[in-house]
């Protein structure tokens, strides 16, 4: 029964990486036939480019910023719609409604509302923010596209997972004297823990594979500041033709999102406990 799966993970993951992975030691001709093998001549190659270096730091601020904000939007917004009556309702469709509008649209709209020049975000906030020319203001935008990409998912699972805290465990702490704050961080947050790590990696995951934002907003603008790794293998696989570095680029942000997956996974089998 899970021969199909199976077969389309080896047919559009294990075969893909493996073909990757023969291309970033071997050199490959602009019509992708392998040459001649190389080595770690291509990885030799990247580390001593100075774009790589700002990709890989751009990608490592990208992360840091956007996945704590993800999480406290999204759990936050959980736990206030976790609540009986209409407008509880009506947060959950607001919430929600981004899983229902494609992402190229999505990010299009974005792109219009943070215009500097004819853009809405600006006017409302009263300020002049050059949202595509500032590094700064470049990497902000990159994460509040992230953050509005995945909110409509990650909602759902926590507002899910909350719902499942039984409520005679809470009804006990209010008997108790404990107060709402109290029975979230003692209560609710620990059972709904195996769902916190789960999108916790889910999050780092997304955010190592950052491209089509930067591809739709900043272009890897302004002068790099927002160039990740994934956009620059675009750059060089795709665009240069360079299918041995952008392979070699491909391998080295699988490591690093692998590294990053297996020191959390191993902290979630030390601390989160499952009913």
């Amino acid at each position: 029964m899970i021969f199909p799966a199976l077969l389309l993970a080896v047919l559009f993951s294990y075969v893909p990486f493996i073909l990757t992975f023969l291309n970033s030691i071997h050199a490959v001709s602009l019509g992708g036939k392998r040459l001649g093998f190389v080595g770690l001549a291509n990885y030799r190659r990247l580390f001593g480019n100075p774009s790589f270096h700002a990709s890989l730091s751009n990608t490592l601020r990208f992360t840091l910023f956007f996945v704590p904000t993800n999480i406290i939007i999204t759990l936050l917004a959980a736990v206030l719609s976790n609540r009986k009556g209409w407008l509880a309702n009506l947060n959950q469709i607001f919430f929600f409604l981004p899983m229902a509008v494609g992402m190229s649209s999505m990010l299009m709209i974005l792109k219009m509302m943070f215009n500097p020049t004819i853009g809405i975000i600006n006017r409302l906030i009263g300020v002049n923010i050059q949202w595509f020319n500032d590094p700064n203001a470049a990497m902000a935008l990159l994460v509040i596209a992230g953050v509005f990409l995945d909110i409509g998912f990650d909602f759902l699972l926590f507002s899910a997972a909350l719902r499942n805290v039984p409520n005679d465990l809470k009804e006990v702490a209010l008997i108790n004297g404990a107060n709402g704050f109290q029975i979230f961080r003692h209560l609710e947050l620990p059972l709904i823990a195996p769902t916190l790590i789960f999108i916790v990696v889910t999050n780092i995951k997304n955010a190592m594979l950052i491209s089509a934002p930067v591809l739709i907003l900043t272009e890897g603008g302004p002068f790099r500041s927002t160039q990740t790794l994934v956009y620059q293998m675009y750059l060089e696989g795709f665009k240069s033709g360079n299918y041995a570095l952008g392979s070699a680029i491909a391998i080295v942000v699988f490591l690093l999102t692998f590294a990053a997956l297996l020191i959390l996974l191993h902290l979630e089998r030390r601390r989160i406990y499952y009913r």
